[in-house]
């Protein structure tokens, strides 16, 4: 028989960059690093959403044959965990500066800030690791901007297609709106049967603006502070 009590979980005893850790078994490295104080970075991953692995920044070495995600992969007794490797900080730098050749931000990062619903996680990347990037601009087949929306404003060109919005508004506020259309560079978020954003379904909540990593879902009210739930400070 086991010694937990009813409805407590196993610990579990691993090490994250050297640090012990111990865990309730089912805890993802993500989860375990965030409690222990240790920075994993993330762009498509937040505690409120269910993990799908689609960034891959937040991918750690775990002595297996390729680097893993560390917000799906669940901690295991005894697992060594390199969170902060030469090696998987390359690896972030490099898809990192992907994301930015991709991304067409046209003003400072100060500006892109100050329209943000909130900090613009990419751009802090984008500091962290360097402004030098081996990648040539790519190009957007998408339309630039959506200003339908009365609260929200969209630029499709500052997406990365995290898919953050899609699942805060499917799981979080459970309004099923938005989702993705085309294909290639033509790839984009959509509202309801693609329509614009103010004349689709989309009850202004602001919770995909609340977890979007970049620009591309800002407040079109100077001053708002947009929180979950359609609330504004």
């Amino acid at each position: 028989m086991s010694d937990q009590p009813d409805g407590v979980k196993p610990l579990v005893a691993l090490t994250i960059d050297g640090k012990p850790v111990q865990v309730p078994r089912g805890t993802t490295i993500w989860e375990a690093a965030l409690e222990a104080g240790i920075e994993i970075p993330a762009l498509c991953h937040s505690p409120r959403l269910r993990p799908v692995g689609v960034c891959r920044l937040c991918v750690v070495d775990i002595g297996e044959r390729v680097l893993v995600a560390s917000c799906l992969r669940p901690c295991e007794e005894g697992m060594e965990v390199l969170a902060s490797s030469p090696e998987v900080e390359g690896h972030r730098k490099r898809l990192t500066a992907l994301l930015m050749a991709d991304y067409h931000q046209d003003h400072s990062v100060e500006k892109g800030r100050a329209i943000s619903s909130g900090e613009d996680l990419l751009l802090t990347l984008a500091e962290r690791y360097g402004p030098e990037n081996p990648y040539p601009k790519g190009r957007h087949d998408r339309p630039r901007q959506d200003l339908s929306s009365q609260v929200i404003a969209v630029n499709h060109q500052l997406c990365i297609l995290c898919d953050r919005c899609i699942r805060a508004c499917d799981e979080v506020q459970c309004n099923h709106i938005i989702g993705r259309t085309g294909k290639g560079n033509a790839a984009r978020i959509a509202f309801d049967l693609d329509l614009p954003m103010g004349t689709s379904g989309c009850v202004s909540c602001g919770e995909c603006m609340a977890v979007c990593p970049t620009a591309a879902l800002t407040n079109k009210r100077p001053g708002a502070s947009p929180r979950p739930g359609g609330k504004e400070a």
